[in-house]
């Protein structure tokens, strides 16, 4: 049985050899647990200690519980960038923070080493270490190397000399009206249409972005059933975002509802228009009789990310097939 962390606890992170014992031990309980979650082993279950410039061990009043290691990813990542492995808090140690005591001196031996930037890859099964991740300031990036056929893997990295990119610290937020229209409504079609065109114009790897990528397939129409509320925003009279709220479909709890088809225009980004979107989605949401909402995002732009972090959303494990949504990460709030 895990003890309490306080004041009266000696918490001790130690730099170890990668054969260390009890570095060891906790790799194996890691891989252990990772393949019991995902039903097969992890692709770089078989890492041995080359190129790791840092095993990092945590011990609460000398007992092993959680471990992290940095590897230099300077060869496949680019120049001056550090790739984050192995991180792991046994389970009888979890909710306490340590995970981050291990995560912040991953990134001081980091910084101690000349790296600039951090890269790590984790599984879309883990929305706890996603939103670890997420709290720290790393973003989505899309997935690479061995990880770029993997649908359960989620890749994200963080510039070392910041928090993570975000909304711009001078944008002045914008006025705006949010009304309700039909769905068939032509403005609200319209920014529809950028929505998909826009991430399929940026290339490939943007294209996989949440649930708005499945109206190329079928008619605007279609993807309009079930809808319970369209919402457009006017800035003077001009059409400048929309949203669209449903009831979430199984197996997603009942009474839950989904956000969706949220786009700004690229010109007024970063002032407070999805924020007015996506609070009037939540008062429609629970006029409906709605108590939660859930959303899905790809991993572009990461300023989405950090406007639903900044409304309340945290990483949920997906309940729906997440194989055939690549790069899609889920989010749910209570309302």
């Amino acid at each position: 049985m895990a003890g309490d962390v306080d004041a009266t606890t000696s918490v001790r992170v130690d730099v170890v050899a990668w054969d260390d014992p009890d570095a060891r031990a906790l790799r194996d309980a890691q891989q252990a647990e990772l393949r019991e979650r995902y039903g097969e082993d992890d692709i770089g279950h078989d890492m041995t200690g080359e190129e790791i410039a840092a095993m990092l061990v945590l011990r609460v009043d000398g007992e092993p519980v959680a471990c992290g290691a940095l590897r230099d990813g300077t060869r496949d990542l680019g120049p001056g960038t550090g790739e984050l492995k192995r991180m792991y808090v046994r389970p009888g140690w979890r909710g306490r923070g340590l995970s981050r005591r291990v995560l912040d001196a991953l990134e001081e031996a980091a910084r101690g080493r000349g790296f600039r930037r951090l890269a790590l890859e984790t599984g879309v099964l883990q929305p706890e270490a996603i939103g670890l991740y997420l709290s720290a300031g790393y973003r989505p990036v899309p997935r690479w190397a061995e990880y770029a056929d993997a649908p359960d893997s989620r890749c994200f990295a963080k510039e070392l000399g910041g928090d993570g990119p975000g909304a711009p610290a001078t944008a002045v937020p914008v006025d705006v009206a949010v009304v309700p229209v039909a769905w068939e409504d032509p403005e609200a079609v319209a920014l529809r249409r950028a929505l998909v065109a826009e991430p399929a114009a940026r290339g490939p790897a943007d294209r996989a972005h949440g649930p708005d990528d499945a109206v190329p397939a079928r008619s605007d129409a279609d993807a309009g059933q079930g809808v319970l509320t369209t919402l457009v925003a006017r800035r003077d009279g001009a059409a400048v975002g929309c949203v669209a709220v449903r009831r979430a479909p199984a197996p997603w709890p009942d009474g839950w509802a989904e956000v969706e088809h949220l786009y700004v225009v690229p010109a007024l980004r970063g002032r407070g228009v999805g924020r007015a979107l996506v609070t009037a989605a939540h008062d429609a949401a629970r006029a409906a009789g709605c108590t939660a909402a859930v959303l899905a995002t790809g991993v572009r732009p990461p300023t989405s990310v950090t406007l639903y972090l900044a409304l309340g959303y945290r990483p949920v494990r997906p309940a729906v097939d997440w194989s055939s949504t690549p790069d899609v990460l889920w989010f749910a709030r209570p309302l």
